[in-house]
């Protein structure tokens, strides 16, 4: 069969078996990937797969989003190093959408809508909502690449510059998400707060520390006690890290031996815990930006802070340094003599 106008229109048409399938879509490009798609079915000795069309944009495709989102992760993010986290943000973009939606539905007008939607109800912060886009975009993207849909709409991503999210905790904060924890009893996440804070690694990192394999290193503390290492084969720039540890880390992992659970199966304390203390615009990775605001407050030197926390660029570690007038007054003695 060939495509053929029809109206306004192009009409995709084959026969099965004595049955016909018939489509008119709004353009020919549209109708003749619908006629491929349905004698690819055909030879495959399949029956036609129904198609959804979409009445405002004439596209059609056979694939919901949850199917669209399985065959893109078994393309790109299956036993990749991110797969959890894509996991999670294809959760979040399904619910809003609908596991069970046709791709084809989605439109620019319904794109904008969303970002407007997690933006102003949900309060994302810029990197947040670009990193769900970037998800549902690569999704779509593969679908076009497969022949399950002719064309994306379009994805305005948000500008991230002069609005990082530089939140860390304060002691007495972090005092009372340690006490919140043993309250409830979540004995798992308060070992995990602490590592976290006192090292600035990662989510992901922590999950390779191995407690029963502690290195010893030449240093002693600030109170003469012996100086331990814990040991990732790599962090997020790819190096391996040995990380000297606190006093508290090193009992916590000596107790503990190792992290097996994903931060994910224990979000939901962990939001009942912000919820409680009004700090719900506060994430888990804030632990990390203590860490690297507290050293900056310490003096230490910001070469050492990029390499403690495993930055690439040093423009990263800047953002962490309150500048002020008593910074200048300092620069300005400097110059004194």
């Amino acid at each position: 069969m060939s495509v053929n106008q029809r109206g306004n229109g192009w009409e995709a048409y084959v026969t099965y078996k004595g049955k016909k399938f018939r489509r008119t879509l709004s353009t020919k490009e549209d109708a003749t990937v619908l006629e491929a798609m349905w004698q690819r079915e055909i030879a495959q000795g399949n029956m036609p797969t129904a198609m959804e069309v979409n009445r405002e944009t004439g596209k059609a495709s056979g694939w919901t989003l949850r199917y669209a989102f399985d065959r893109c992760h078994e393309n790109y993010w299956a036993n990749t190093k991110n797969e959890r986290q894509v996991m999670f943000i294809q959760s979040i973009v399904c619910k809003y959408w609908g596991e069970k939606s046709p791709i084809n539905r989605i439109s620019t007008t319904t794109v904008f809508d969303w970002i407007r939607w997690m933006r102003e109800n949900q309060g994302y912060a810029p990197s947040t909502v670009n990193r769900h886009i970037s998800c549902l975009k690569k999704c779509l993207d593969n679908a076009v690449d497969e022949g399950a849909l002719t064309s994306v709409p379009k994805f305005k991503r948000q500008s991230e510059k002069g609005r990082e999210r530089i939140e860390y905790f304060s002691k007495d904060e972090e005092n009372a998400i340690l006490s919140e924890f043993e309250r409830l009893g979540e004995d798992y996440l308060r070992d995990y707060a602490i590592v976290a804070v006192d090292t600035g690694m990662r989510a992901s990192e922590v999950l390779k520390i191995d407690g029963d394999n502690l290195i010893k290193l030449q240093q002693t503390r600030a109170d003469g006690s012996q100086m331990y290492g814990a040991y990732i084969p790599d962090r997020k720039n790819g190096e391996p890290l040995l990380m000297p540890i606190t006093k508290r880390v090193e009992e916590v992992l000596r107790k503990r031996k190792t992290f097996n659970d994903p931060l994910y199966k224990h979000r939901l304390a962990w939001d009942r815990v912000r919820d409680g203390l009004g700090l719900t615009k506060k994430c888990w990775h804030t632990w990390r930006h203590t860490t690297a605001t507290r050293l900056t407050e310490k003096g230490w030197d910001t070469a050492n802070i990029m390499r403690y926390m495993g930055h690439k660029n040093i423009a990263t570690t800047l953002k962490y340094a309150k500048w002020d007038t008593s910074t200048m007054v300092g620069g300005s003695n400097l110059l004194e003599d």
